[in-house]
């Protein structure tokens, strides 16, 4: 059976077959029938990819060499039962890339290296036997693509939120949608009835390209150890995790980055009039301002931007988490699978808020991971130092509710990881550095995807937000 990966390039095809297709104003007995071949091609191909990774899953547990390749010494044999690698899958990330070092970039001594230390049967050599790529580069196979993906829930809180998640094997995808709808209006009997047209939109989503250089000392790359794979995987996925992170909240599509929350946020705002936020934590910020109400069509108005009060109370904060309901609720944006983000002070100030009874007002709540009965993801991604329009506070932060049915992070290419031990890079300090000089192997790691929002009005944003929990 082919693999995952040319299953899934094939259905690109099939589909973009279908979709031209599919799109024509009207079709000819011979189209009709070409319409129904090509949409079995697509259903045919779902069922195949389907079949392949169930084949992968069960392999995993039951792969063993092939015979007269048997290794007379197998130092760290796997077995289902008791392997770490076989457990936790995302070690092999770190396993892959240190025998990538040890066999000096070429992936045949790299695939021996992990045949004499881990076994033939182990995780680590699969991936490599299965890996790709010249110059010792490789992509880490599709069926270790869920397990980065749970690497990175614990620091990077926006892929943990449950976005719809789409593969992109061509880099790019037209994903068409409505503009605005028709209307409809009462008339006499007899009356003319007036016409009117939906309007249609195109959001087109193209790979955002990130990448990081890690190097990792050799001492550490000559042990083989579970341990040791996990600090080589760590240090691969959270610079890469922290950074697409980063993109998810707050980006605002410049500098070849994906667009974030905070970023359609704004373009909803400037598309109905209102004036877009520039947050600086270094000068003055200039505040989101929505546009002037009844500006657009009756239920096409949706999550925008509410200015916290500098001078915050009970009341204030109230008014302010309800406000950002009532947001998306006026706008018609489903709430089906809404979630909070804030940084973790936000969350230390609402946990430990007292009413005027000394009664805690969020605590029971939040200590369930829930507020106002939608889940909550705290982060310092989200930071706490912007600095508001007037400059007097520069200890804003935001609170954003996000309606993650409309939330989708299309992957291109998950992970691709490079080693080199004769290379040399740039420090934080911008000084030169030889891998070979200082017995280094630097390695690099490339990911590939974009972030959209099926509607730019399905988040809502409270800036310039202070509060905090009192310092003693």
């Amino acid at each position: 059976m082919p693999k995952v990966a040319d299953l899934m390039q094939q259905r690109a095809r099939a589909f973009d077959e279908f979709k031209a297709l599919a799109e024509q104003p009207s079709l000819t007995e011979a189209e009709l029938a070409d319409y129904d071949t090509r949409k079995r091609a697509v259903t045919d191909l779902d069922a195949q990819i389907t079949r392949a990774r169930d084949m992968q899953t069960l392999a995993a547990g039951s792969a063993l060499p092939v015979q007269g390749q048997e290794q007379p010494e197998i130092k760290v044999p796997a077995t289902v039962e008791t392997d770490r690698y076989v457990k936790e899958r995302s070690l092999v990330i770190g396993g892959a890339a240190k025998m990538m070092a040890y066999g000096g970039g070429n992936l045949f001594n790299a695939r021996q290296a992990s045949i004499e230390v881990y076994g033939e049967s182990h995780p680590v050599t699969r991936a490599l036997v299965a890996s790709s790529g010249p110059a010792g580069g490789f992509i880490v196979p599709p069926d270790y693509v869920n397990d980065v993906i749970e690497l990175l829930r614990p620091m990077a809180v926006v892929r943990g939120a449950g976005p719809r998640v789409i593969p992109m094997p061509r880099g790019t995808m037209t994903l068409p949608g409505q503009a605005s709808p028709a209307t409809a209006s009462y008339g006499a009997e007899g009356g003319q009835i007036a016409a009117s047209q939906q309007s249609l939109k195109q959001i087109v989503a193209s790979f955002k390209k990130l990448t990081a250089l890690v190097p990792v000392s050799n001492d550490l790359m000559r042990y083989a150890s579970p341990a040791v794979d996990a600090m080589v995987r760590d240090d691969l996925v959270e610079v890469i995790a922290l950074r697409e992170d980063l993109a998810f909240l707050l980006g605002d599509g410049t500098a070849a980055a994906p667009m974030g929350f905070t970023g359609f946020a704004n373009a909803w705002v400037q598309s109905q009039g209102g004036t877009p936020g520039v947050w600086s934590a270094t000068a003055n910020s200039v505040a989101a301002v929505n546009g002037a109400p009844g500006s657009v069509l009756t239920g096409q108005n949706g999550g925008n931007f509410i200015t916290s009060s500098e001078t915050y109370t009970e009341q204030t904060v109230v008014a302010e988490l309800t406000g950002l309901i009532n947001k998306l609720d006026s706008g018609n944006v489903p709430d089906r699978k809404r979630i909070w983000f804030f940084s973790p002070r936000t969350y230390n100030y609402l946990f430990s808020l007292l009413n005027s009874l000394g009664l805690y007002v969020f605590r029971d709540e939040l200590s369930k991971g829930t507020l106002y009965g939608y889940p909550f993801k705290k982060t310092n991604q989200i930071p706490n130092n912007i600095w508001d329009p007037t400059g007097t506070n520069k200890d804003c932060s935001f609170i954003i509710l996000a309606e993650m049915n409309e939330a989708m992070i299309l992957d291109s290419m998950s992970l691709e990881l490079a080693v080199s031990r004769e290379g040399t890079y740039t420090d934080a300090n911008g000084n030169t550095v030889s891998a070979f000089q200082y017995d280094q192997t630097v390695i690099r790691a490339i990911a590939e995807h974009d972030f959209q929002m099926r509607h730019d009005s399905g988040v809502a944003i409270a800036q310039f937000v202070r509060w905090a929990p009192a310092l003693l």
